[in-house]
């Protein structure tokens, strides 16, 4: 007995998923290469295929994903330049999330900054990800 196909992800179609990446990784792969950064709820915007809520398991499953193939590509978190609209920075999972990855750091200001300047670097007019 063969196993069914899926054919929704997180609810939404495969092929309304998968244009739902496509956009959300052009949105990043944009604020990347202006070096600038994108709001949770921009970024649900900027997804315009299919409607997510900011923070829902959802967007974080979409989110996820395009920086799972992104960031293994690049060697980047592209997801650093993903911030709360109220503060600038990013929410507390993406600090929690960066720990369990094994990153070690007293100044999270610091550290995200960091970060951040390795993501405009690589997507930068001289960085390595300037196609695509």
């Amino acid at each position: 007995m063969s196993k069914p196909v899926k054919e929704t992800h997180w609810g939404h179609p495969i092929a309304v998923w998968e244009c739902a990446r496509q956009q959300m990784r052009a949105e990043l792969v944009a604020r990347a290469r202006s070096r600038s950064t994108v709001s949770y709820s921009e970024l649900c915007e900027a997804v315009s295929v299919a409607r997510f809520r900011p923070y829902s398991w959802a967007f974080m499953a979409l989110l996820d994903e395009v920086c799972r193939d992104e960031d293994a590509r690049t060697g980047v978190v592209l997801a650093t330049l993903v911030v709360r609209k109220d503060t600038g920075r990013p929410g507390e999972g993406y600090f929690s999330w960066a720990e369990r990855e094994g990153a070690r750091f007293e100044d999270r200001e610091s550290f995200w900054s960091d970060q951040a300047e390795a993501v405009w670097a690589a997507y930068g007019p001289t960085g390595a990800q300037t196609s695509g």
